[in-house]
């Protein structure tokens, strides 16, 4: 019986890694942390049951099994890349975008959006995958990402969105009773991973977070603005999350003479450079500035 085939993003990270000689260098191109790739080395080592690196001090060496690994992966890895490449630049019958974004803003902003683009353009396809992971546009079977971040994309062509801007929004119910910042004390606190952010807002207005806050913490930012429209609390909200929900009267903005908060990363549209010269994703990126522009044109002013 032949052994099992190892993690096949362990092997990625290992070839990284090794072509580097750095786990922070590779952490860097593959837009994760340190401690994920040494994560992914150590069970790729336990899975092939040997050492593939040697330590010393803060330099790398492979051992023997690491080299025998190495040559055969950068091998394996240049063929399925070449591979990619000549079966995806063959013509389909009708054209495809394929496109990864983060959940939150797939469901509260772009997808609300996409039948504007379908219908002008009836001859293209989509197909959206939603992902926080980093993906690797030489391997993976999508064409083009919107990232949230502060850049830059390294290897990739990256275009700047637009800035986002944090504001303070609740039920229309819960908004009413809320008429300046020390009331929030009084209140459940809505936040997503972004930790800092309702201390900056506080500081913001000459306060400090309250003592008796209580915070209710939502990772996927998608859920925090869903558990404001439901009335759980006060969230600290990026706009272009909110702004359909506002529009509809499902949530209020509070305090709405308060500039906005500025959240300190963008969106970014990334991808490789030659798959923006394909028609359809000119088209696409064509439209996404467009709808850019009113979201802007909208979009609060930042302190």
């Amino acid at each position: 019986m032949d052994p099992a085939l190892p993690s096949l993003r362990a092997l990625q990270v290992f070839e990284v890694a090794a072509r580097l000689g750095s786990f922070t260098k590779a952490a860097g191109e593959l837009r994760v942390t340190q401690t994920a790739v040494s994560h992914q080395i150590k069970q790729l080592e336990e899975e092939l049951e040997a050492p593939l690196f040697r330590r010393m001090g803060r330099g790398l060496s492979l051992t023997p099994a690491g080299q025998a690994w190495f040559a055969e992966l950068t091998r394996v890895f240049g063929q399925l890349r070449e591979t990619n490449r000549k079966l995806r630049s063959r013509p389909r019958e009708r054209p495809l975008v394929s496109l990864t974004t983060l959940p939150s803003f797939a469901a509260r902003w772009l997808v609300p959006r996409l039948g504007l683009f379908l219908a002008r353009h009836p001859e293209v396809d989509l197909r959206i995958s939603t992902s926080e992971a980093v993906v690797d546009f030489t391997l993976e079977p999508v064409d083009v990402g919107i990232r949230f971040g502060t850049g830059p994309y390294r290897g990739l062509f990256s275009e700047k969105l637009f800035e986002d801007v944090f504001i303070t929004v609740a039920s229309p119910e819960l908004a009413q009773r809320l008429h300046r910042p020390r009331d929030l004390a009084q209140s459940p606190l809505l936040k997503d991973d972004h930790e800092g952010a309702w201390p900056r807002w506080f500081q913001a207005q000459g306060l400090g977070s309250p003592a008796t806050a209580r915070y209710h913490q939502l990772l996927d930012s998608g859920l925090l603005v869903e558990a404001a429209v439901r009335g759980q609390g006060v969230a600290l909200a990026r706009w272009s999350l909110v702004r359909d929900e506002l529009t509809a009267g499902r949530l209020r903005r509070v305090f709405p003479k308060l500039p906005a908060l500025p959240v300190g990363h963008a969106y970014h549209l990334v991808g490789l450079r030659e798959t923006f010269r394909r028609r359809e994703i000119a088209a696409f990126r064509s439209w996404l500035r467009g709808e850019i522009r009113e979201l802007g044109r909208e979009m609060p002013s930042a302190k």
